[in-house]
């Protein structure tokens, strides 16, 4: 018994949290529209909206594969800006300049996380997560998907920086 629960967590440990590719896909397609619908993040972009994918070591394949579908989805261009993604590390985040999204693929429990919001707050950087705790913890953006897909935006983090939204988008998110 014991061996085969060790059976069962190992892939788990060894390659992290697993991601279900549809709402990779579907991150993929809203996120970097988001960033579009936050005035002060539109009134930042000069001429390239900058989406940088930040991750821990045991999810760098998972960020490595939405990286591609961001691309796959965009084809570099995202309204009337060039669109670029990247994937860096935890420790590299705080060293991004001019992001206009962070998409944090970390455990919620790193303690890396709260300097790393602090860092995206204090740069105006949204910030994107899958993982509700990863809201919960100061994301301002996160998706929930039941009978239809809702962004879900953290108020208390919207207060905070303070973004500002279009009003549509307000309407269509759920708040936390």
């Amino acid at each position: 018994m014991i061996k085969f629960i060790l059976l069962f967590f190992i892939p788990v440990l060894l390659w992290g949290t697993t991601y279900d590719s549809t709402l990779l896909q579907i991150g993929a397609k809203i996120f970097p529209k988001i960033a579009l619908m936050e005035k002060g993040t539109k009134e930042r972009i000069q001429t390239t909206v900058n989406i940088v994918i930040i991750t821990g070591g045991s999810n760098k394949q998972t960020a490595q594969q939405l990286a591609e579908m961001i691309e796959r989805q965009y084809h570099g261009t995202l309204s009337n800006y060039s669109l670029t993604c990247s994937v860096v590390s935890i420790k590299e985040g705080f060293e991004v300049k001019n992001a206009h999204g962070f998409i944090l693929l970390m455990d919620p429990d790193d303690s890396m996380l709260p300097a790393l919001l602090e860092y995206a707050h204090k740069n105006k950087t949204l910030t994107f997560s899958f993982d509700p705790l990863v809201l919960q913890n100061g994301a301002a953006v996160s998706l929930y998907i039941g009978r239809s897909v809702k962004p879900y935006i953290n108020l208390s983090t919207l207060k905070e920086v303070p973004f500002t939204f279009e009003y549509g988008f307000l309407k269509l998110s759920q708040s936390y």
